[in-house]
């Protein structure tokens, strides 16, 4: 069993549009070193793009992303820290950006989740849209969430 921690010593907030130095090196660390996806495929094309952090005194240990393609919302880009993973600190993240998200009246999300998100998505409202496949290694599974399921859900 993993030790508890204190989640009063993370704060869940907003990055600026243009990802920080130190947020792209969580992402490469996480994405890169530890899923072995291309670097290039790491940054959001969109300039239409919100991202969320979770930091604490080290840095920031939690990352996730909203972005437009075309007239779509896309979510994802979602990291935690490998050694903070399975304390909640993820699914306060997520139902932050969430929260946030449908807030800015965007009424439908579409994610590409890997399979402890897709748990996490389909308890917040979420619904699998299409068969799994394979991204570097690892499953992914099509999902979309709704405001309107999301805010029954939660």
């Amino acid at each position: 069993m993993k030790n508890k921690i204190n989640s009063s010593t993370f704060k869940i907030e907003r990055l600026n549009q243009n990802l920080s130095n130190s947020a792209l090196l969580f992402l490469e660390n996480i994405f890169y070193k530890e899923q072995n996806i291309p670097k290039e495929l790491i940054s959001l094309v969109s300039d239409n793009q919100k991202w969320w952090c979770i930091r604490n005194k080290d840095g920031i240990v939690g990352i996730v992303a909203v972005w437009k393609i075309n007239n779509e919302w896309h979510w994802g880009r979602l990291a935690i820290h490998e050694k903070l993973r399975g304390f909640g600190l993820g699914k306060k993240l997520v139902t932050e950006s969430l929260v946030e998200i449908f807030q800015m009246g965007i009424e439908k999300i579409i994610v590409d989740a890997r399979d402890i998100t897709v748990e996490m998505v389909l308890k917040m409202g979420g619904k699998i849209t299409g068969k799994k496949s394979n991204f570097y290694g690892n499953s992914i599974t099509p999902m979309e969430i709704y405001k309107k399921d999301f805010l029954l859900k939660s």
